[in-house]
């Protein structure tokens, strides 16, 4: 049975939820039953109010249950495992109470800070915990504290099979604690807890006289001191994680010396990072090296030997470019607001240190920049530039090509290979107005290695809307860095059409280095199911404006051996099925794509 319209009952919670249009009494399409003898009965739809509700894809299904930001008495929930029967009642989805994580932020003082008040400790308070369901969205929030203040961040009380919540503080960068900003006194810290009840406002002392620290000095090839770098130590708390700033900051003096102090609880090595400090008038960067020391152990405490700069790292220099591309007049010219990176790198005297020179740059109105590097022969050769077009752009990414001093001075870009495809509805009659998002799908991302991800997850997704004849364009990278294109299209109706997003995955661009255009072949929008359910608080009075938010679980098991750079846990993401907020009544209401 294929479903195109939703009586007005339907549109109009789906439109409030939107914030953007209502629909006047008496208006919209008539209701889609009379009796449950109008509707699917073989796949368990029922009628009500109009509406044949039921027969929902198969799912697995979860869902995240959210209280609007006036009620503060109320707290999200998950709902790993949620059962939607063949008629489509999900029944009372009960948001729950919270409980308070309370505490006041305290600074160990190391000595000789005799003015240093471990009281007036400011940063940010970060509490996290993984989804109750695989490849959900978890749970995360920031709060900031003011010097001398405590904070209470309600969540939801943790059940005996729940995760642990992970506690991030990281201490202010501003100078407060005797002439010193936090961060320079205090390494972050992290916790693990639990939260079953309200907790009292203890103290959570940041730093430690125990704890360890490293300490050296940073000279030239003459052994001369080097000032103004600003000293800092990356690792990590988790092996699985991305490294992430550890330690307290230091700022070398005249000699070169700096100190710093390890947070506890770490894994591993950490990489020690100097970074030149950007100038107090302006603010930017000078054209210096950046120093990085890796393999220092996490639990001790170390001397370690001067770092040497080494002399043959050059002179600054500006390497001056013009971004260049066929525009769609047929007019070739520069590339304004296109995003261009350059990046060098060399060894440093041991097989732990190395080196790296890195500046950004938006192209002007006539698609110009100037980049500043060094001219070293260390770095002769390392360069590698990388350029992001402006959103919407029909011109195509660059990554990591060589870059060398003497280069020409305009660079043009190639085109993106247009995709061209028409959205239809069940009856095969073209649907206008529908969102049409191309974004890089996960066997995109983890065929690539760790750059190379993060350079296609900054590129700005392609959007566009479709005609009234139902056709789209899209303009994508056919390929980076010598790995071919895989997309998700993401389809999401306009609210009027009272129909679901849906979404065609992993579609793979056809290795053909010729094909500047590819024809996709008809996109039928699918059948809708209805379903519902009532939001309700924890005494089971009604939610008005709560947010539902439906995921369906994946279920894939081979993604992860095919591709090469998949994240060791590889979480495939739950896939976002439907959302909706809750009307006066607590009742929500859903289309779901089958």
């Amino acid at each position: 049975m294929t479903r195109s319209a939703l009586p007005v009952m339907l549109f109009a919670a789906a439109a409030a939820a939107a914030g953007c249009l209502s629909v006047p009494e008496g208006e919209g399409p008539p209701p889609m039953c009379h009796s449950t003898d109008d509707c699917d009965r073989g796949h368990g739809e029922v009628c009500e109010q109009g509406v044949c509700w039921g027969n929902p894809p198969p799912g697995p299904f979860a869902a995240v249950v959210s209280p609007p930001s006036m009620r503060p008495d109320l707290v999200s929930r998950e709902i790993s495992q949620l059962a939607i029967p063949d008629f489509g009642w999900m029944g009372d989805l009960a948001l729950e109470a919270p409980v308070l994580l309370s505490g006041k932020l305290v600074a160990f003082c190391p000595p000789p800070l005799t003015t240093c008040d471990p009281t007036a400790l400011a940063g940010a308070v970060t509490l996290a915990r993984a989804s109750q369901f695989r490849g959900g969205p978890g749970f995360h929030t920031v709060t900031t504290v003011a010097a001398g203040d405590s904070f209470a961040i309600p969540v939801r009380r943790t059940q005996p099979d729940d995760d642990l919540y992970t506690v991030t503080i990281t201490p202010d960068s501003t100078r407060q604690l005797g002439g010193h900003s936090a961060a320079e006194v205090v390494p972050p810290r992290r916790l693990q807890l639990s939260v079953t009840d309200n907790t009292a406002t203890q103290p959570i002392e940041l730093g430690g006289a125990d704890l360890p620290a490293i300490t050296g000095t940073l000279v030239d090839s003459l052994g001369r001191g080097i000032a103004n770098y600003r000293v800092s130590a990356l690792g990590r708390w988790d092996p699985t994680e991305s490294p992430v700033e550890v330690s307290t900051v230091d700022f070398t003096d005249a000699s070169g010396a700096y100190a710093i102090t390890l947070s506890d609880d770490l894994v591993g090595t950490v990489e020690l990072v100097a970074r030149p400090v950007p100038a107090a008038i302006d603010g930017a960067p000078p054209t210096a090296p950046t120093i990085h020391v890796a393999g220092i152990d996490a639990l001790r405490t170390s001397a370690q030997p001067p770092i040497t700069v080494a002399s043959n790292l050059g002179s600054p220099t500006t390497l001056a470019l013009q971004v260049m591309g066929l525009a769609q007049s047929g007019a070739v010219s520069g590339v304004s607001g296109a995003q261009v990176s350059i990046t060098g790198t060399a060894s440093g005297p041991g097989a732990l240190t190395s080196y790296t020179i890195a500046d950004q740059q938006i192209a002007d109105t006539d698609g110009k920049v100037a980049l500043k590097v060094l001219d070293g022969a260390a770095f002769t050769g390392s360069y590698q530039l990388s350029i992001t077009p402006p959103a919407g752009s029909t011109l195509g990414a660059v990554f990591n090509q060589k870059a060398a001093l003497q280069m020409p001075p305009q660079i043009r870009l190639g085109a993106r290979l247009e995709l061209h495809g028409r959205v239809v509805d069940g009856d095969g009659n073209p649907v206008a107005n529908v969102s049409v998002t191309a974004r890089p799908s996960l066997r995109f991302l983890w065929t690539l290695d760790a750059a190379s991800q993060v350079f296609v997850a900054s590129i700005p997704a392609a959007t566009g809307v479709t005609l009234p004849t139902g056709e789209f364009i899209l303009w994508v990278d056919p390929s980076v860095a010598q790995i071919w294109g895989h997309y998700d299209l993401v389809f999401e109706p306009p609210s009027t059409m009272r129909a679901p997003s849906f979404l065609k995955p992993d579609f793979a661009i056809p290795q053909v280095a010729t094909f500047d255009t590819l024809d996709l072949d008809k996109v039928a929008m699918p059948d809708a199911a209805y379903v519902h359910g009532r939001i309700t608080g924890p005494d089971g009075v009604p939610v008005p404006d709560a947010e539902l938010k439906l995921y369906e679980i994946s279920t894939e098991v081979n993604l992860c051996s095919e591709v090469a750079h998949a994240p060791t846990s590889c979480p495939i993401p739950a896939q976002l099925q439907g959302r909706n907020a809750a009307s006066n009544d607590g009742a929500v209401q859903l289309a779901l794509p089958r």
